[in-house]
């Protein structure tokens, strides 16, 4: 394991940074472990200690997560405490009262300075306090739909997180990860950053903007549930392709009423939307990764480099190496 001589802000010691995370009843516990371990394999890679971290909940008591699990937090979110991030961490059956606490909480460190987030279901707390008018943000894809009807003015984008300033927003799961890697690469470097990733068994850096690979619905402009399984068998299966029969009977459908669906909402056909997703991966592991192109083909299910880069230069409009550059 490779040890890094860490110091924050561009090489100037200036202590460790602090978080602190609101856990509310309901939380993910995905969500909140996918935002804090980053943190404690940077510390781990380190050879000094650059990030602490508190768990608090409204009422200082033990919590429930979304999945059953209980879970004891340092305390009360009493103020007042000025860490450098202040998160919030929620679920989807709150009562107003909480919703009010939690945005009281949130909104007092936003005015004193710090960069306050919201994770998952979080952004309804991020709404509730003021901090998201004309402002780029995002929630789980799952809880859009009904957070567009009750902000009817309020428009969160599909992305995996978005900065805005000092106000942070995560789609959750996973992407709690990629977003807390991308703050550890501002205080860092990329390399660290990476380090960090990989200690997490985490693929690359994801960047903001990128869609949710879950967010297939959207995505497509269809809820169909044919055409959804069958995207997501695709999407797992990158590396060894699945016979397009193989893939239609498993989602449910014939492979002529497979094809019919792909026309109608992708104007594509599946084996066309299918090699696009390949050609998707394979951009990202050659911007992410160091791998070279013939492992990289290989990882996305061609079965030569000539047809990998035949493929992507009639995709993308360049070659594989190039892509490295742009």
């Amino acid at each position: 394991m490779r040890a890094f001589d860490t110091a924050l802000g561009n090489g100037e010691d200036r202590g460790s940074k602090s978080y602190v995370f609101l856990l509310l009843p309901g939380a993910s516990m995905l969500s909140f472990s996918a935002a804090v371990e980053p943190l404690r394999m940077a510390n781990k890679l380190s050879i000094r200690t650059v990030y602490e971290w508190l768990t608090v909940s409204l009422d200082g008591e033990s919590l429930q997560f979304s999945n059953g699990v209980n879970v004891a937090v340092d305390g009360r979110c009493l103020l007042p405490d000025k860490p450098d991030f202040a998160f919030v961490v929620a679920g989807n059956e709150l009562s107003a009262g909480q919703e009010k606490s939690a945005a009281r909480w949130l909104y007092t460190h936003y005015r004193a300075g710090a960069r306050v987030g919201s994770v998952g279901g979080g952004a309804r707390i991020m709404a509730q306090a003021g901090l998201l008018e004309d402002r780029a943000f995002t929630l789980h894809w799952e809880d859009q739909p009904g957070f567009r009807e009750r902000h009817p003015f309020l428009d969160p984008e599909d992305r995996l997180y978005c900065e805005d300033d000092n106000v942070i927003t995560c789609g959750g799961g996973m992407a709690a990860a990629d977003l807390t890697l991308n703050l550890i690469e501002q205080d860092f470097d990329r390399d660290f950053a990476m380090s960090v990733s990989e200690m997490c068994v985490h693929f690359g850096l994801r960047q903001g903007e990128e869609r949710p690979k879950s967010s297939i619905s959207m995505t497509l402009g269809s809820r169909n549930p044919h055409l959804i399984t069958a995207t997501r068998i695709m999407s797992d299966n990158l590396e060894d392709i699945l016979p397009m029969d193989f893939i239609a009977r498993s989602s449910g459908v014939s492979r002529r009423q497979l094809e019919r669906l792909f026309k109608t909402y992708t104007g594509r056909s599946p084996a066309s939307f299918y090699r696009d997703l390949r050609l998707e991966r394979g951009r990202q592991l050659l911007r992410d990764t160091d791998y070279k192109v013939i492992a990289i083909s290989a990882a996305c299910g061609f079965s030569s480099v000539t047809s990998f880069s035949r493929s992507f230069r009639k995709k993308f409009g360049f070659c594989p190496i190039q892509s490295r550059k742009v």
